[in-house]
């Protein structure tokens, strides 16, 4: 006669096996959120933002990712190799001050806008020079910059007189 021994499943075995599953998956990179092949978000938020006339009349839009912490800001678009015409990165400041702009790591060349308290036009550097350790600066205090494909200050006409108005998607 032969016995049958069942194998039974002990319930402490949950305990131990959960949290070293958790610790495998962490470890392997899974993400819930990743299943469906959909892009993995940014640290960047997303942003439209339109450049204006005086008058409130629209020269320009475009969709920015919004560079607002230390770190967003510290990266920029260091590494990107293109950008459309109608994007950008906005960079929101807490304090007003002048800032300094460099390209290092940066391989296109951009136009750095800043932009005052007021939300207009301070200055503009264009067509910064790629890979640059040279400093872009402000013409005084500033609480935005915009990042744009180089040539699209003058495409647009966006000067002294142009001020921006954008809001988070």
């Amino acid at each position: 006669m032969k016995s049958e021994h069942k194998q039974s499943f002990h319930p402490t075995a949950i305990l131990i096996l959960f949290p070293l599953m958790m610790l495998f998956i962490a470890c392997a990179g899974y993400s819930p959120k990743n299943l469906d092949n959909s892009p993995v978000l940014s640290d960047y938020s997303a942003g439209a933002l339109d450049f204006v006339r005086i008058d409130g009349s629209v020269k320009a839009s475009i969709t920015v990712e919004i560079a607002d912490t230390p770190e967003t800001q510290m990266k920029g678009l260091m590494g990107r190799k293109n950008l459309s015409t109608n994007k950008g990165m906005l960079f929101v400041f807490k304090r007003l001050k002048p800032r300094e702009f460099w390209m290092k790591n940066t391989p296109i060349s951009l136009d750095i806008i800043f932009i005052g308290a007021d939300g207009c036009i301070l200055n503009i550097a264009e067509s910064a020079t790629p890979m640059s350790e040279r400093g872009y600066r402000s013409d005084g205090p500033v609480k935005y910059v915009v990042e744009v494909r180089a040539g699209f200050a003058k495409h647009f006409k966006i000067d002294s007189s142009t001020c921006i108005r954008w809001r988070r998607l």
